[in-house]
């Protein structure tokens, strides 16, 4: 179901609480961690929350206005996400599609890091994560861009 590549996807949460949320990324990362169990994996599999300032997603667009985003994107892990609202301070919207809550960023590398034998599983963290969080988080997910290797984020 899912590949290495760069994606974005809205997430049609409902009410579902935010901390509740956080704790299904957070389960799903430690689960494959654990399933895969390499030291190169990072022990600190939380989704850091940061509270910017944030960048733009191209350089001519104005900067997001959010009270705090959460981010996961420890090297070596082969996996970045970042989970933000799609509704900003300001009131302007990210993806137009009714539902969508929260907006989640992913991008999985492929044949990173270097694999240290055949039996190695370290290059499918990434994916078994994404695999994970679509199989236990309780919402409808919309694709809603796979970008193209060098293109601008939306």
């Amino acid at each position: 179901m899912f590949e290495p590549g760069t994606f974005e996807y809205g997430l049609k949460t409902g009410d579902l609480p935010e901390k509740e949320i956080i704790k299904i990324f957070e389960r799903a990362l430690s689960k494959i961690a654990g399933e895969i169990n390499d030291s190169r994996i990072p022990k600190k599999r939380k989704m850091k929350k940061s509270t910017g300032p944030f960048g733009r997603s191209t350089p001519d667009a104005d900067p997001p206005e959010y009270d705090h985003i959460y981010i996961y994107g420890h090297r070596p892990s082969n996996i970045f996400l970042q989970l933000y609202p799609n509704q900003e301070k300001n009131g302007r919207v990210k993806f137009s599609e009714e539902g969508i809550i929260w907006n989640l960023y992913v991008t999985i590398l492929e044949d990173y890091p270097a694999r240290m034998s055949e039996e190695d599983q370290i290059q499918e963290f990434g994916v078994r994560v994404m695999e994970e969080l679509f199989q236990t988080l309780p919402c409808e997910k919309v694709l809603i861009k796979k970008y193209a290797p060098g293109e601008n984020r939306l």
